[in-house]
């Protein structure tokens, strides 16, 4: 049996129904059927629900004049398709009680046996309310009660909710008698009230607090909204005022401060009797409403939080199994935008999903013969996903407008699933299901997902100051007007809380922070940390950009940076490193090159920084507490701490770059050598240590019409051209085939300093050549030496060591080498990556 609760008022008056009440649902087409009348304040009616109508699936209301002048409750009661329910109506208290039953011809036969047709607790703890109890068993009743402890605390048990049949204890012995004396207890806490009918006995057990037992006299365990059938509990953050409500499905609720606990403090709470379920919510502190900073669901473009039974969003053949992932080291991340990869019809992808959570991941789609969304990622062969910003974020917030473009690096609620990628966004729990399975459909395919996660600013102040001005630091440091303050303690938990909510309820693997530099370094150090402790076996990806927005901060020693990102290398956080991608591609916003930057174009390189940067960015020393500057090319304690780039949704696509470097240094647009750039760059990328990183799009030679801003540009700017892929298909294998290379080889991907210190020997044996000679038998690697070129410049004679040689990169092309053999020297061309091996 199964049976749900649901409360539409907590402090209401008795009274016997003055008028018949009928049900009307999908069963009946909504037409009203009188219900039968039971005793007391009770009706009740059995009802068998097929798929529900157009409007929605199965549901119904219990309407008091057959008129729709007076129904209940506000929203309609949703249940289960193709199931049957008996339906217990209170006309007093406008509560019900709906139980799963066998077929409507027994009522509810098949379930627990009982003298009472129903049950209610009525005391100090709900405001003499009725708070209806569950038949768990044979003549066996039970509900979960938050008591508070306050003087004169009582409560009675009542059968029809109208007093007219109710039992108290006169001699505070268990036993109950028929009108019997308010039953006084002094116990503080959440209580398993139980009665016998069979025997009139009662019991009350302290439950143990799993969840948050704020507003039942405990500690605050966690904030936001702590949902289960029987009771909710909210809690908030609220250092500076102590005038804090929740308004609840319209009715306001004052909330008191709790006792710290659990690393949480000034925290107000208060929990509510009732099923909550799907009811939305907010906070008013001193007057002002505000969001909830916890909120696991949002009404679109409101305050109104909603409340979630997360037990309800679940998938329902449970998680797929992860894709097996060894060492940090061997991903490839692919950067791609939700919008931007389906949106364009030549995606292929049904019309419906475009531009959302599960267009990503609908499989079989083509475009002129090639595979386009989640079958050209599988090809391509990346190993993680890095979704730009999914989470409910502020911009395009007119549903209805469905041109409305934003790369969403404006978030108000942290960890919702933004809405525009919906395909139901009303329909909140499979709003949540889409997210899920869109991560489900994503590890079948070999994929992992990491999130774009904004966690250093807000849409506006308007998210959090209300609250507390504490959220956000003095000085501007991301340059958006708010920025967030993790030095604050209950800022910091926030995100660490955020965090471990899409790791635990979500799946993911991992996350990419946007300005992770405003953050002190050891701050970040004690996320990963406790992350890794709490999933030990995820290797969760965590890095970010370690720089702020253009700010002066009076704490930069404290920031995470190149400079100090080594000190937190066993909390397993990395950064994306600017230094090689400068070195390799130079400006970001335009075609020129500062002097030693430009390696991909041969412009006058330095070649220092791609020998460092292709050799995973270590340290000179491998010590993390040596000081270095800031901005040293030369920063990882671990390979790991460097994702390697030219290219990402910021500025310029490499394409846009390559065009407008043409056009200063008068090459034509149109000239094969453009080409080679483009391969070139991510060649040298995919064959460095560290973690390689890819700006969805880069291997079809995806441009942007050459904006190197387009965080709200349309869809013609932005959308992935699927035709791309038919025009450069070279470029595509080269992309391919330089992955799969690197895949299939552990020497390119080492795990640890002492490894590349050991097994990497380094030279620049002339003007825009680099070469590593790497130890594959030293780590595991079937190539037992490998030799990788970087050659920027004309071609250049490399004299190889003695012995046979096999080429299995040059030219531009991954396959050309086709292991052909060569020995004394080999032929390595300019602005190609060339790599030998012996087996």
């Amino acid at each position: 049996m199964k049976t749900k609760l649901i409360f539409t008022a907590l402090l209401l008056s008795s009274a016997h129904a003055s008028a018949d009440w009928y049900f009307r649902g999908t069963p009946n087409s909504w037409s009203p059927e009188a219900m039968t009348f039971v005793s007391g304040t009770q009706y009740k009616t059995c009802q068998q629900f097929s798929g529900g109508d157009a409007g929605g699936g199965p549901r119904f209301k219990i309407d008091r004049y057959a008129n729709w002048q007076e129904a209940y409750p506000a929203s309609d009661y949703t249940v289960g398709a193709n199931k049957s329910y008996e339906i217990l109506f209170y006309s007093d208290s406008k509560t019900m009680q709906v139980t799963e039953v066998a077929n409507c011809d027994g009522g509810s036969s098949g379930g627990p046996a009982s003298n009472f047709p129903g049950l209610s607790f009525r005391g100090t703890p709900n405001g003499w309310g009725t708070s209806a109890m569950t038949l768990t068993a044979d003549n066996t009743w039970q509900l979960q009660v938050s008591f508070d402890g306050q003087a004169n605390q009582r409560f009675k048990l009542d059968v029809y909710g109208d007093w007219s049949q109710n039992y108290g204890d006169n001699n505070s012995d268990g036993a109950l008698e028929l009108s019997g004396g308010d039953i006084y207890t002094g116990v503080s806490g959440d209580y398993l009230l139980t009665v016998n009918d069979a025997n009139l006995s009662y019991t009350l057990e302290a439950v143990a607090c799993t969840g948050n037992c704020g507003g039942s006299g405990g500690n605050a365990e966690t904030l936001g909204a702590l949902y289960s059938p029987a009771e909710t509990t909210f809690s908030l953050w609220s250092p500076d005022h102590s005038n804090v409500q929740l308004v609840l499905d319209g009715q306001s609720h004052t909330m008191s401060k709790v006792p710290d606990g659990n690393g949480l403090s000034d925290v107000y709470s208060v929990t509510v009797s009732g099923d909550w379920k799907l009811k939305p919510y907010y906070f008013v502190v001193n007057g002002i409403a505000v969001r909830d900073p916890y909120g696991k669901m949002v009404e679109p473009n409101t305050n109104n939080n909603i409340v979630l039974d997360l037990s309800n969003t679940d998938l329902p053949g449970g998680w797929s199994p992860r894709p097996q992932f060894t060492a940090r080291e061997d991903a490839v991340i692919y950067e791609v935008h939700v919008r931007d990869f389906t949106i364009a019809p030549e995606s292929g992808v049904s019309s419906n999903k475009r531009g959302k959570f599960l267009g990503m991941v609908e499989s079989g789609t083509q475009f002129n013969g090639v595979a386009t969304g989640i079958d050209h990622l599988k090809e391509l062969g990346v190993t993680h996903v890095q979704l730009m910003p999914a989470y409910d974020f502020g911009s395009c917030a007119n549903l209805a407008d469905t041109s409305c473009y934003n790369w969403g690096y404006d978030p108000r609620n942290y960890s919702i699933p933004e809405e525009r990628y919906s395909q139901t966004p009303y329909d909140y729990e499979n709003r949540v299901r889409e997210f899920k399975q869109m991560v489900d459909e994503f590890h079948k395919a070999g994929i992992r997902v990491i999130m774009d996660v904004v966690y250093n600013h807000t849409y506006a102040k308007e998210m959090f100051e209300p609250i507390s001005a504490s959220y956000y630091t003095p000085t501007d440091l991301s340059g958006t007007g708010n920025s967030i303050d993790a030095n604050v303690p209950m800022v910091s938990r926030m995100i660490r809380d955020s965090l471990e909510y899409w790791v635990d309820e979500y799946n993911i693997d991992g996350f990419r922070f946007d300005l992770i530099g405003i953050f002190d370094y050891d701050e970040v150090g004690e996320w990963g940390s406790y992350l890794n402790s709490k999933f030990p076996d995820r290797n969760l990806l965590i890095y970010g950009e370690p720089w702020n927005g253009y700010a002066s901060d009076p704490r930069e020693l404290e920031r995470v940076r190149l400079g100090t990102i080594g000190r937190i290398h066993q909390s397993h956080v990395g950064v994306f490193n600017p230094k090689f991608r400068e070195a390799i591609k130079g400006q970001n916003d335009n075609g020129g090159c500062n002097s030693g930057d430009c390696f991909a174009f041969n412009n006058n390189p330095d070649t220092w920084r791609i020998e460092v940067g292709s050799r995973g960015a270590i340290r000179y020393s491998n010590n993390p507490n040596t000081a270095i500057d800031s901005w040293d090319p030369m920063f990882a304690m671990d390979p790991e701490q460097s994702i390697n780039y030219v290219s990402a949704h910021d500025n310029l696509t490499l394409r846009d770059k390559i065009l407008q470097w043409a056009d200063l240094n008068g090459v034509s647009r149109s000239s094969g050598y453009l080409r080679r750039i483009q391969m070139f760059a991510n060649g040298i990328v995919l064959t460095s240590q560290g973690i390689p990183f890819l700006h969805g799009g880069v291997e079809l030679m995806r441009d942007k019409k050459e904006d190197h801003n387009s965080y709200n540009s349309p869809d013609a700017v932005n959308q992935y051209n699927w035709q791309w892929k038919v025009d450069n298909a070279d470029v595509y294998a080269y992309y391919r085939d330089v992955i799969a290379l690197r895949r299939a080889h552990p020497a390119f991907r080492m795990t640890s300093w002492d490894d590349i210190d050991r097994h990497v020997i380094s030279n620049r044996p002339r003007y825009g050549v680099v070469v590593n000679h790497m130890d594959g038998a030293a780590v595991g690697d079937s190539w037992s030496e490998i030799i990788v070129i970087y050659n920027s410049a004309d071609n250049y004679t490399y004299n190889l060591p003695a012995g046979e040689w096999k080429v299995a990169m040059e030219k531009s092309d991954p396959t050309a080498g086709n292991g052909r053999i060569v020995s004394d020297s080999v032929v390595a061309e300019g602005t190609a990556v060339t790599v030998l091996y012996r087996d």
